[in-house]
């Protein structure tokens, strides 16, 4: 009787197997395997796996106090790279992505003994020395600082690159490519005005007033510009016009009678 009920049932069974989709099936099979399967362990991000084997290079915070120093040539001809950045005033708020992408490339720049020295120059709190340099964020400032010269000898110049950098796209390679790519040579060194070292403001040592003009300017409120040059021209409207009034007219002479 049982058997009876076994055989009665099995075509039923079967019937409902094939309605299961072929693809279901084998998920259903693939499933099972795979929690036999011993979970293997998460590999480690290539960055974590650097950071393991090698010692961060430092990082120098450039500001109004070593910024000399650092530009200064030394026994050895030395290059820097600094990065400049900045907070809501002096970037917008748009320097979050290349700041993420600046501190990752410490790593790059840390397992290459070629690197160059590593300076981070924040605008937010060293507005006058940004202003004096004409630096805007986020970009990255490539010195070649050369030998100090010997006696009787000129000093040479300093090249400078400045590279803008793509506040939304950058990533650490393309920071890290300034240096070992060289792709600062693709960008005209920068020979003006304003260069911190070699342009004839500095030579002049005017560039840190300048920066401080430049700053106090940009710190004055435009409402208050405004206000400056409407009285200013209505000053200089008023003295054009002359002195306004009833000017007396002159009397006939009077003469005698004939």
């Amino acid at each position: 009787m049982r058997f009876t009920s076994l055989v009665t049932v099995l075509p039923a069974l079967a019937m409902a197997q094939e309605q299961i989709p072929l693809a279901d099936r084998v998920q259903g099979w693939f499933n099972q395997v795979k929690s036999y399967v011993p979970t293997a362990a998460p590999v480690a991000a290539p960055m974590e796996k650097l950071a393991e084997k090698v010692t961060e290079k430092s990082v120098t915070n450039v500001s109004m106090d070593n910024w000399k120093s650092i530009l200064t040539p030394g026994p050895q001809a030395e290059d820097w790279l600094i990065y400049t950045t900045g907070g809501n005033k002096t970037c917008f708020g748009r320097c979050g992505t290349a700041d993420k992408a600046f501190k990752e490339s410490v790593l790059l720049f840390s397992a290459d003994p070629t690197s160059p020295n590593l300076g981070y120059l924040d605008c937010e709190a060293n507005q006058v020395l940004c202003a004096a340099w004409s630096a805007s964020a986020p970009s990255v400032q490539y010195y070649q600082v050369p030998k100090e010269p010997s006696v009787g000898e000129e000093r040479a110049p300093t090249p400078l690159h400045n590279i803008y950098l793509n506040s939304t796209t950058v990533n650490p390679e393309t920071i890290y490519e300034i240096h070992a790519k060289k792709t600062y040579e693709k960008v005209p060194a920068y020979e003006g005005a304003l260069h911190p070292v070699d342009g004839w403001v500095a030579k002049y040592q005017l560039n840190i007033p300048m920066g401080y003009v430049i700053w106090g300017l940009g710190a004055v409120p435009s409402w208050l510009f405004m206000i400056g040059i409407s009285f200013f021209s209505r000053t200089m409207m008023s003295r054009r016009a002359g002195p306004t009034g009833n000017v007396p007219r002159a009397t006939a002479p009077t003469g005698s009678a004939n």
